[in-house]
This record gives structure tokens, C-alpha cells and sequence, in this order.
């Protein structure tokens, strides 16, 4: 299938977005311990490069613009891995490879992180859980202010208060840029998501999408692919729900 970015060009365009690097537009602080899983890909002079979320003590998933650029950097270059509010740090060695399907890349890394604030994310099932759709949430890292891209230990949450169908994806995939397309798959799993707050910049590329089960469990149901930057308004998320349809909501 024909690649739409190369990873080159992905990394010069994670590059240049790193200079808007914005933790979550209109989002409340908050604190990493409160999503399972959380994580923040950095370059070893701690560039912000995207959000991941681990669903194993030793895997890891972020969506494709962001993984083909890590496995560009990896070729060359160690990168590292933050989480827990302190942080803790944990190195991506040079030679780890993502592994593509379906619109996500899995790191798998020799090392498992430890000492954790919290466990491992659960992605949504929809025949065991029942959603809250009253606590859904976008949590991103980034840099305070869009003049940096330094990462700087912020962490932003903001209710996500719509998601369509994959259909409705379609319909505004050819106003997307080609930076927030960032997929060789056109086809892959999608929602279209609205947030009282805003992704911007490659500080929130990857920032997952949380929602509490009716027992109090905070699940994952997507990771954020497009970054347009406009608080209320619509972003891309590669939905993990398997198109369970009680993640539609809103309209």
C-alpha cells in the first residue's frame, strides 16, 4: 500500500511541530497518576515527541505519525520514555523498532518500567465494561507555552464531550493536512472527537482519550492523530473501541 508520509518527512514535520507544543489548549492541570498507562516519548534532550500509553509493563502504543518518526529517531539516536508525575525515565535503546497495524505502532521494550504510579492501561471492551460517558477526557503533555517545545512535566485534561462514527471521519479527512493524516492506512479505525479544550502540537500528537466505566475504572478508547488547535472544535483519534458503538455520543 502507498505510503502517504515517509518517515522522513514525518520526523521533519514532528520537528517543526514540536514549536507548538502545547499541553492540551484550555485543558486543567492534572496529575499522571489518574491514567493508567500514561507516558510521554522525548527525544534525550527531552524535545517533546508525542504521548504513548503503555498496555503492558513493557509495551507501549502511539499512533502511526508518531511511531514511524520514532523508528527514524531509533535508527541513529536513543529516545526515553517519562511517566509518573515525579517522572521516572526509562531509555528506548538505538535499534528498537515499532510494529505497525492498523494505524498504531507497539514498542515492546526489553526493560519493564517499574515503580509505576499506576497500572497499565485497559483498552474498552464493550461486551464486559458499560461506559460513563459523562467522564470521557484527552490528556496530553507538552510544553506550558507554544513558544517551547522543551518538555516541561505539564499535563492537561479536557472532557471530550462528542465522538462519530468512522463515517463522519471520512468526511472531513480531505480538509486534514497531510502532517495529521500521518497514516500509510487510510482505512483504519477512526472516530471524530469534540473537546471543550484543544489539541495542539506534536506535545499532544498521540494524547489519550480516557473514559470511567460505571464501576469507577478509567479505560482507554483512543489515541488523538490530528492536532488542529481549536478549542470546541473536532480532531481525529484512532478509536481502539473495535467501532463499539456506545463510544458515539453527542450528537
Amino acid at each position: 500500500m502507498e505510503t502517504i508520509l515517509h518517515s522522513k518527512a514525518l520526523l521533519g514535520c514532528l520537528l517543526l511541530l514540536a514549536s507548538v507544543a502545547v499541553a492540551i489548549k484550555d485543558g486543567t492541570s492534572s496529575d499522571a497518576c489518574d491514567y493508567p498507562g500514561l507516558a510521554v516519548a522525548l527525544s534525550t534532550k527531552d524535545a517533546v515527541i508525542c504521548n504513548a500509553v503503555f498496555l503492558s509493563s513493557n509495551q507501549f502504543i502511539v499512533p502511526e505519525i508518531c511511531g514511524a518518526a520514532m523508528n527514524t529517531f531509533l535508527k541513529k539516536s536513543a529516545l526515553k520514555l517519562s511517566y509518573n508525575q515525579a517522572p521516572v525515565n526509562i531509555t528506548i535503546p538505538v535499534g528498537t523498532s515499532g510494529v505497525l497495524g492498523d494505524g498504531v505502532y507497539s514498542f515492546t521494550l526489553d526493560t519493564p518500567i517499574q515503580n509505576s504510579c499506576s497500572n497499565v492501561a485497559r483498552v474498552y471492551d464493550s461486551k464486559t465494561m458499560t461506559l460513563d460517558l459523562t467522564t470521557c477526557q484527552v490528556v496530553g503533555y507538552g510544553a506550558a507555552t507554544s513558544s517551547s517545545k522543551i518538555f516541561d512535566g505539564v499535563l492537561n485534561a479536557a472532557a471530550v464531550n462528542k465522538s462519530t462514527s468512522s463515517s463522519c471521519c471520512l468526511a472531513i479527512w480531505d480538509s486534514l493536512t497531510k502532517t495529521e493524516k500521518g497514516t500509510t492506512y487510510k482505512d483504519a479505525s477512526y472516530n471524530c472527537l469534540t473537546s471543550t479544550g484543544a489539541t495542539c502540537g506534536t506535545g499532544d500528537v498521540g494524547a489519550p482519550v480516557y473514559c470511567k466505566t460505571d464501576s469507577g475504572e478509567r479505560v482507554l478508547t483512543a489515541l488523538t492523530s490530528s492536532t488542529p488547535c481549536v478549542s470546541g472544535g473536532m480532531f481525529l483519534a484512532h478509536d481502539l473501541t473495535a467501532g463499539a458503538t456506545d463510544f458515539k455520543f453527542g450528537y
